[in-house]
């Protein structure tokens, strides 16, 4: 089942990308915690989940998540990449580094978190470099 995480974070990703969602892979319970939930909190639930949606479109022209290295971790997903973003008003275009551990329940994406860099998403996930 593991190989089917990997498989429903990348849908996942690619949704999100083209400015969706892959609603049906998703928990009704998710706590979806994307590096602007520090100061926003997190996303909760389908409804959190949309409201992410129409905030990224509100604030970025551009907002394309790339993860080139993806690790099965059973019932979690590690994935290593980066964000490029450019803003709607400002149009100040960057790549941010993004380390996530996306957790499963049920086959659905359950919890999400990026911890930004590698190292802090690698000893949350308890994996060694």
């Amino acid at each position: 089942m593991s190989q089917e995480m990997v498989d429903i974070f990348r849908r996942g990703t690619e949704a999100i990308n083209a400015g969706g969602l892959e609603i049906e892979s998703i928990h009704p319970e998710v706590v979806f915690e994307p590096l602007r939930s520090r100061t926003e909190g997190a996303f909760v639930g389908h409804e959190g989940m949309y409201r992410f949606m129409a905030d990224t479109e509100d604030m970025f022209e551009v907002f394309h998540a790339s993860y080139p290295e993806v690790r099965d971790l059973g019932d979690r997903v590690l994935a290593i990449g980066s964000i490029r973003m450019r803003g709607r008003v400002s149009g100040v275009e960057t790549d941010v580094p993004t380390a996530v551990v996306a957790e499963f329940r049920d086959g659905l994406l359950w919890r999400f978190k990026d911890y930004g860099d590698a190292r802090s998403a690698l000893r949350a996930a308890g994996v060694r470099e």
